[in-house]
C-alpha cells in the first residue's frame, strides 16, 4: 500500500556518492543542503543510516544476482511506500544514491549518468584531487545543482 503521508515532500530526498568501500565523498539533503567537508562527511560515516545505505545497495545487488538468470550488470532502483532507491554504480567503485519521493515516476539512470559524467571530467581529470576526499569543488557542485534544479518541486 502507498503510504499517501508522503506525496506532498519534495521530489529529492538525498545524493550520496561513495568511492569505493564506504568511503563517503559527497552527501547532498536536498532539504538542508551539501555536505562537502572532511568533519561534516565524518560526522555522516558514523551514522548507521549511511552505512545501511551503502550496505542496502550491495544487498541488493548480491540478492538480485543471486535469483536472476541472467548476469546483472547494474541494479537500478527499488520502491518502497516509502520512497525510491536509485543507484548507478561503475565497476571503479563509484556508487551514485539518489533517495527520491515514490510519486515522482521519474527515471533517474540517465541523470546518474550524467552525474558520472560530470565526476570524471571535473573530480578524476583534476590532477590536484586526492582520492578518498570530499567532492568540494565548486564547478562540480555547480554542476550538480543545475542537473537537479528541474527535478525539485517548486515551493
Amino acid at each position: 500500500m502507498l503510504n499517501t503521508k508522503y506525496l506532498d515532500q519534495d521530489n529529492l530526498f538525498e545524493l550520496i556518492i561513495f568511492q569505493g568501500y564506504k568511503n563517503l565523498v559527497f552527501y547532498w539533503n536536498f532539504a538542508k543542503g551539501i555536505v562537502n567537508t572532511k568533519a561534516e562527511i565524518q560526522d555522516l560515516l558514523k551514522q548507521n543510516r549511511i552505512q545501511n545505505i551503502y550496505g542496502v545497495s550491495e544487498g541488493l545487488k548480491g540478492f538480485s544476482q543471486a535469483f536472476s538468470s541472467e548476469p546483472i550488470t547494474n541494479f537500478r532502483y527499488f520502491l518502497t511506500n516509502y520512497f525510491k532507491f536509485t543507484i548507478y554504480e561503475m565497476c571503479s567503485g563509484v556508487k551514485i544514491i539518489l533517495l527520491s519521493n515514490i510519486s515522482d515516476q521519474t527515471d533517474y539512470s540517465e541523470t546518474l549518468k550524467e552525474v558520472y559524467t560530470n565526476y570524471l571530467e571535473i573530480i578524476k581529470r583534476n590532477p590536484f584531487y586526492v582520492h578518498g576526499e570530499p567532492l568540494d569543488n565548486p564547478l562540480f557542485i555547480e554542476k550538480i545543482t543545475d542537473i537537479f534544479e528541474p527535478f525539485q518541486k517548486k515551493k
